[in-house]
C-alpha cells in the first residue's frame, strides 16, 4: 500500500521515470530544525571547574571529533553520570545506542 508520501523504489525503473514521479510542494511547512549552539547555550550558568591540563586537552579533543564545545561535551558526560545514579529511571533507546556504541572494542 502506498500513498503520496512513501517512497517505494523498484529496482528495474527507469531512473528518469522516478525523477518524473518526483512531487514538489512549495506550500509544505519546512520542518523544525534542531536548536542552534546559541540557542542552546541561552539559559546555561556558568560553572566554573579546574582541570589538569592533560585532562582539559582530552576534553578538547574528544570534543573536536564529535563536532560539538568542550561545555557540551562536559555537559553530555555529566548527565550521563547523574543518569547512573538513577538506576531504575528508564534512557531513550537513541542514547543508550550511542552510549554503547562509543564503548571500544574489548580484548
Amino acid at each position: 500500500m502506498s500513498d503520496e508520501h512513501t517512497f517505494e523504489p523498484n529496482p528495474g525503473a527507469d531512473p528518469q521515470s522516478l525523477v518524473d514521479a518526483l512531487v514538489f510542494d512549495d506550500t509544505a511547512p519546512a520542518p523544525v530544525l534542531p536548536p542552534t549552539g546559541a540557542e542552546i547555550e541561552r539559559g546555561m550558568v556558568t560553572t566554573s571547574l579546574k582541570l589538569p591540563k592533560e585532562l582539559r586537552d582530552r576534553v578538547r579533543e574528544a570534543a573536536a571529533e564529535h563536532c560539538i564545545t568542550p561545555s557540551m561535551l562536559i555537559r553530555q558526560y555529566i548527565e550521563m553520570g547523574l543518569l547512573a545514579e538513577q538506576p531504575g529511571r528508564m534512557i531513550p533507546l537513541s542514547d543508550a545506542i550511542r552510549v554503547l556504541s562509543s564503548l571500544r572494542p574489548s580484548a
